[in-house]
Order: C-alpha cells, then structure tokens, then sequence
C-alpha cells in the first residue's frame, strides 16, 4: 500500500483512481480472452490466413492505443486527485477566505499543489477581481485541453474499422483475381483458382472482424477516459460554485 501511496501520491481511498482500476480490469478480461482464443487455435488461424497482414497491423495498432488510453486515464486520475483535495480543503476550511496578491499561490498550493486543476484555481482566484471574467469560459478551456487527449480514441477506433474496411476490399480483389488468371478449365486449374478464392474470402472476413473487435474494444478503454473527463469537471464546477468564489475575498474588501 505504500508503494502505491507513492506511485499515484496521496492517500489511496479517496476513488479517484478508480477508473485506472476499471481500465487494468478491462485489459485483463481481454487478456484472458485471447488466450483462450490462441488455446483454441483461433488466433493463430487469424494471423496464418490473413495474407495481407492487416490484421497484425491492427493488432499492433490496438496495443499502442491501449498504451496511450493507459497513460491518459493515469495523468487525468492524478488531476482528478488534484480536484478532489481542493474539494476535501475547503469543505475543512471555515468562514470566508481572504486573499491579496501575494497570497495567492499558497492557496493554491493548499488546493492543489501542480496539474492542469491548479492553474485553473490559480486563474479563478487571480480574476476575481476582474469584472469582465468569466468562469465559463475558464472551465471550456480546461474541458477542451482534456478533450483533446481524448479524442485520440475516436482517432483510433475509427482507424481500426477502416483497416478492417481495407482488409475487405483486398480480400475481395484476390477473389477476383482468382478467376481472372484462368486460362483453361481442367480439374487442377480449377482445384487452384478455388483455393486462391477461398484465401480472397478469408482475407476480407478476418480482416473486417479484426477490425470490428479492435475497434469495439479500443472504445471501451477510451470510454473510461471520458467518464474520468465528466468526473473532473463535475468535481471543479462543484468546487468553484458552491464552495470557492462565494467564500472568496479579495484583501480590498476584507479592509472596509
């Protein structure tokens, strides 16, 4: 447990790890079915019969994503650690906060030492007094820099289906192909353009199934990214709304 305490940072019971849980969880339930897949020999037969080698492609592509997802749903669980201190801070803090200038970082400090979550509180507190802010836009600024690590997954999903696309129509053209490099019709160059139509089938249907599984599979991972996303901003409106700017005071007013 301590290891993990300094591996994530923090107290490891506060949920905000969860969704890397969900995530581990979900890689090991598509382990486990790939290796039954290979023990029953399906695997193999995928990657023999696939001529073209698209599904290899895939596969390499699915592993890579999956990395990424990890790494994204890791970085945006430590700022959703961030957010949820900030939360915990001021829900023990009593009475009205009263801040000037070079007060400032250490409330943020208090909030949330470093992330994305504690430039927001630094820029929240910082425009306080400015009468033109606008919290909105401050908090579609940071949804939008979390989206964008996200919509990597959309990227990817939708690459895996067009290689299974892909794979498709090769697979469809060596059928075709098949027949058209036949000269004559005895039983041998029959017996071979069959074989070959047969290898063309097999092409385009394990292809568009690699595709398909990978695809589904890769947006499940990347679909737990995004619920982390909702998360985060939830916990901050929260926090901005209803617990930080009402209680917060610039010095100026403190003093009449």
């Amino acid at each position: 447990m301590t290891s993990l305490t300094r591996v994530f940072g923090g107290t490891y019971n506060d949920g905000a790890f969860n969704t890397l849980m969900r995530w581990c969880l979900s890689i090991a339930l598509m382990a486990l079915s790939a290796v039954i897949l290979w023990d029953y020999g399906l695997l193999q037969y995928l990657f023999s019969a696939d001529t073209s080698r698209i599904s290899v492609v895939i596969a390499v592509l699915f592993l890579g994503f999956a990395v990424h997802s990890l790494w994204i749903i890791l970085w945006m669980s430590r700022e959703y650690r961030q957010a949820l201190m900030a939360a915990d801070t001021l829900a023990q803090t009593k009475g009205p906060i009263v801040v000037e200038g070079g007060q400032i970082s250490a409330l943020v400090g208090k909030l949330a030492p470093e992330g994305l979550v504690a430039d927001y509180f630094r820029t929240v507190t910082t425009s306080l007094t400015e009468p033109d802010g606008d919290r909105q836009l401050l908090l579609q600024s940071v949804a939008a820099s979390l989206r964008r690590r996200t919509k990597v997954g959309t990227y990817g999903t939708d690459l895996l289906y067009k290689l299974g696309m892909l794979g498709t129509m090769i697979g469809f053209v060596m059928m075709l192909n098949s027949m058209g490099d036949m000269k004559n019709f005895d039983v041998e160059t029959l017996r071979a353009a069959l074989q070959r139509m047969i290898a063309g089938m097999a092409v385009s249907l394990l292809t568009t199934i690699a595709g398909l599984v990978g695809g589904i599979l890769l947006r499940i991972l990347y679909n737990l990214a995004d619920g982390l996303l909702t998360d985060i901003m939830q916990t901050m409106v929260q926090v901005t709304e209803t617990t930080l700017v009402p209680r917060l005071k610039p010095k100026a007013a403190s003093d009449v």
